[in-house]
């Protein structure tokens, strides 16, 4: 009896030892991970909460890389977009205590991280994510805050300069059938642009039975810069927020009572007075500006491309491409660069961040994750997809498209299940080069950007003249404080409630001059300028042009 049970464990041993060498062997098999995932534990699915815009809840392993991402890591997650007011939203967790495992929380994160939402990453970074520390390199300095720590890992890693062939910054945008009917003018100046709109609006008041809108804008909620945003591009600076940036001293100056903001604020009182501005603009939402885009009865817009790209990507898809938009870079006169395409920056928040909350092992498990993402062959899978699939190499190491993979890559359904949709942003990201020359984006790439473009397209570039909608934009001037809006403002300093103070008032006092008779708008705008004068603007001033001056000794661009 004592024999058989010796040869019973002796068995049970030899089993334990096979099952042990395969799992062994497949560790083994996978590739150069630094991940340290062990691929015989059970997956784990984590909480994401997304506050940067409105998408469709999934898990990430109903994508095709969200399920190879988690079968290497051992990690998924279930993505929450927002809906409605983000500040709201964040405002609850912050109240209750409770947050999902990662979370990004767009311009709610400062709050997040007073309430001490975030957990510290420097530890995590430095123990478990080389791959992350390679990639952002001298960034991370700039992604600490005052007391030293990382809490948010931003989305774009800086690695050279691509010039995109597609605009996805800000420009101002004219409906193709009315630039069509016009005869392809080409606006340079801000009189100009609306010089079509009122030419255009004045000979078709209505649009398939509705009445045209000439000028909308976006001012809901958060989004409300995508207004006040305006005068610095007219005047030929680039997107730094609230300040432009002197080339030469880096010294911060506020802009939102100079003459280029009563200038664009006077000239939305006439376009009102024409009757060619939306009565709508102060009081529709974010999915109502959409909306209207995609209506076909307006006539222009400046926004960003990424801020309005649920739209544009519909009208895109649309077989009347007549229905989609051309951007321009107005300016207020001739003489003016335009510098609407970004320089090479980074932005040290909105990021992600691991919340309070999580335990330790799970911290590990999703840094090892995020590591995992910034490795280059996953950045090149995120952006490009599968070589054969999505794209091709050349002989010469070139990374090229077919006719065949633009069109699936460019289909919102393809997107949505190989996951580009989900990854392509928000989780950390290069941008610019990769080292083997190859553009991160594939619409930056040359050989690509050139077969993206239809039948419309290729008639709108013909009419212009050019090869690619970016060649009217001048390129971006280096600058090495890069953007300027992302500074870290300190709660209940002057600088915190000079933005918020100041927030307020544009949101009041805007609409009350731009909506006034034009005989009242002097008159409006030195009441406005009054309480301007009485924020605490040389507070805010300092604390950004501190931080431009460090983030320029800082980093170093090629």
């Amino acid at each position: 009896m004592l024999k058989k049970k010796h040869l019973f464990l002796a068995l049970i041993m030899m089993l334990l030892l096979a099952v042990a060498a395969c799992s062994n062997n497949e560790a083994g098999n996978e590739s150069d991970s630094t991940d340290d995932s062990e691929g015989t534990e059970e997956v784990v699915t984590y909480k994401f909460f997304d506050a940067s815009g409105p998408a469709t809840d999934i898990n990430t392993n109903e994508t095709t890389l969200g399920k190879r991402f988690e079968e290497e890591t051992g990690v998924n997650f279930d993505i929450e977009h927002i809906v409605g007011d983000v500040n709201q939203k964040i405002g609850t967790m912050i109240a209750s205590g409770e947050y999902p495992e990662l979370l990004n929380a767009e311009q709610s994160t400062d709050a997040v991280i007073d309430a001490g939402g975030f957990v510290p990453l420097n530890d995590l970074i430095e123990n478990h994510a080389p791959n992350l520390k390679e990639m952002y390199g001298p960034y991370l300095d700039l992604m600490k805050r005052d007391d030293g720590n990382i809490y948010v890992i931003s989305s774009g890693a800086p690695h050279g300069y691509a010039k995109p062939a597609n605009l996805n910054q800000g420009g101002w945008w004219i409906k193709r059938s009315v630039l069509k009917e016009l005869g392809y003018p080409q606006p340079e100046t801000l009189d100009e642009y609306f010089d079509i709109i009122e030419e255009y609006t004045t000979a078709n008041p209505t649009i398939d039975g509705a009445d045209t809108i000439g000028f909308s804008a976006l001012t809901y909620d958060w989004r409300f810069f995508a207004l006040s945003n305006q005068p610095m591009h007219l005047a030929g600076f680039p997107n730094d927020g609230g300040i432009t940036v002197d080339m030469e001293s880096q010294v911060a100056t506020v802009y939102g009572d100079k003459e280029m903001t009563q200038r664009w604020l006077e000239k939305l009182n006439q376009v009102n007075d024409m009757g060619l501005f939306d009565r709508e603009a102060f009081t529709q939402n974010y999915d109502e500006y959409l909306a209207k885009i995609t209506s076909g009865r307006l006539v222009g817009f400046f926004d960003y491309r990424w801020q309005v790209g649920q739209a544009m990507n519909t009208l895109a898809e649309d077989e009347n491409f007549y229905n989609d938009y051309m951007a321009f870079p107005i300016v207020f006169e001739e003489g003016i660069k335009d510098q609407y395409l970004d320089p090479v920056g980074f932005t040290a928040s909105p990021g992600i961040g691991i919340t309070s909350g999580t335990s330790e092992e799970d911290q590990i498990k999703i840094i090892k994750f995020l590591d995992h993402i910034a490795k280059i062959e996953t950045q090149k899978m995120i952006t490009w997809g599968d070589p054969g699939e999505t794209y091709e190499v050349s002989e010469d190491g070139r990374y090229t498209r077919t006719q065949e993979q633009i069109d699936l890559t460019s289909s919102t359904e393809f997107r949505d299940e190989f996951g580009f949709t989900y990854f392509e942003w928000g989780w950390p990201r290069m941008r610019g080069v990769f080292d083997d020359g190859n553009a991160v984006e594939p619409p930056k790439q040359p050989e690509v950007a050139n077969l993206m473009y239809d039948e419309g397209d290729r008639e709108f570039l013909d009419a212009y003249g050019i090869q690619t909608f970016t060649e009217l934009f001048s390129e971006p001037d280096p600058r090495p404080w890069f953007p300027a809006w992302d500074t870290p403002i300190e709660t209940g300093s002057e600088a915190q409630l000079y933005e918020q103070r100041v927030n307020d008032l544009m949101v009041r006092e805007y609409p009350e001059m731009i909506f006034a008779d034009p005989s009242e708008f002097d008159s409006a705008w030195e009441e406005y300028k009054t309480e301007f004068s009485e924020l605490p603007v040389e507070a805010y001033e300092e604390v950004i042009t501190e931080s431009v001056k460090r983030k320029a000794s800082l980093v170093n661009y090629e």
